[in-house]
């Protein structure tokens, strides 16, 4: 424990499933003696953000580490419409029956969410309101979650142009900036399954019907969804590892703009987008890398204070 507690700015990524790592790192922070004054996200970032200034962690934690596979593709209510897969409000549902209402409004911290609004084309800070809402509009990723309608705006997924909000803490003073990017690259590629990349003389039809056999061997169900919904899956797997490379590039350039002075960096390869079933696994890497992060931190503290 160091001998003087540091208040903290804490920006959190976006990234689907990995979002469960930043349970993993605020816990490392708090037992660490950091004080978290406030927090931005964008999508599992903003959620896992909104609960944890809601106090209600803990129990979010032991629910995400519950899922399974059957129970997490039960969350997903499908949707034919042409705006997304998922409608996404089952999930956001099932929260609030689970965690009770939140009001941003009686957060002690500072909480920021970051959406996308499609009109304008501008990035939306959002720090009041209902936080559900909020964290529905900032994690509604394109063509998989139906953009969600706010204030007479049409909202998607932060993540699009802002996967780590770094700015909207910038005017708060604090005395580090932690920023936690789920997107790292990471040398090893054995996370890459060639099954979903078209072969070079592969037609269409036939790539879809190979996309909607992997996603039922990934479901492991014992009866299968609606070939539709089978079909939409495959494909929007296809679109989530390419979102998450663009999320890559744009966590980077946000962390060389800004130099936090900690970056915790969970591997990319850690889980998929949609590999809700693995809580504990993801949460358990982001406690290593948040030990990591401070480790390597508090070794360049005495390196600089030796040298004084």
């Amino acid at each position: 424990m160091p001998e003087t507690k540091k208040t903290v700015s804490l920006a959190l990524g976006s990234g689907g499933a990995r979002g469960f790592a930043h349970i993993g790192v605020i816990e490392v922070l708090k037992r660490e003696g950091f004080d978290i004054r406030s927090v931005s996200g964008s999508s599992a970032g903003a959620l896992v953000g909104g609960i944890f200034c809601a106090d209600r962690l803990e129990p979010f934690k032991q629910w995400a580490i519950g899922l399974n596979k059957l129970e997490t593709f039960r969350l997903m209510d499908f949707t034919f419409s042409g705006q997304g897969v998922v409608k996404g409000q089952k999930v956001m549902e099932t929260l609030r029956t689970l965690l009770g209402e939140i009001s941003i409004e009686d957060f002690s911290q500072a909480y920021t969410a970051v959406a996308i609004d499609l009109r304008t084309r501008e990035e939306i800070w959002l720090q009041k309101g209902d936080l559900f809402e909020v964290i529905r509009a900032s994690s509604a990723i394109p063509s998989f979650v139906q953009p969600y309608k706010m204030d007479g705006r049409i909202l998607v997924d932060g993540g699009v142009l802002n996967p780590l909000p770094i700015e909207p803490l910038l005017p708060l003073r604090t005395d580090l900036l932690i920023a936690v990017n789920i997107n790292a690259e990471e040398p090893l590629i054995k996370d890459v399954d060639k099954s979903n990349i078209p072969k070079d003389d592969e037609e269409p039809d036939a790539y879809m019907s190979r996309m909607v056999s992997n996603m039922r061997s990934w479901l492991n169900l014992k009866k299968s969804p609606s070939e539709a919904q089978e079909m939409n899956l495959g494909y929007v797997g296809l679109l989530s590892r390419t979102f998450d490379f663009m999320q890559d590039r744009m966590c980077l350039q946000s962390i060389q703009i800004h130099r936090p002075d900690i970056v915790v960096n969970v591997p990319r390869s850690v889980s998929a987008t949609l590999e809700f079933y693995r809580a504990q696994e993801i949460i358990d890497e982001g406690v290593h890398a948040a030990e990591t992060a401070v480790r390597e931190w508090r070794e360049r503290q005495l390196i600089v204070h030796d040298g004084e």
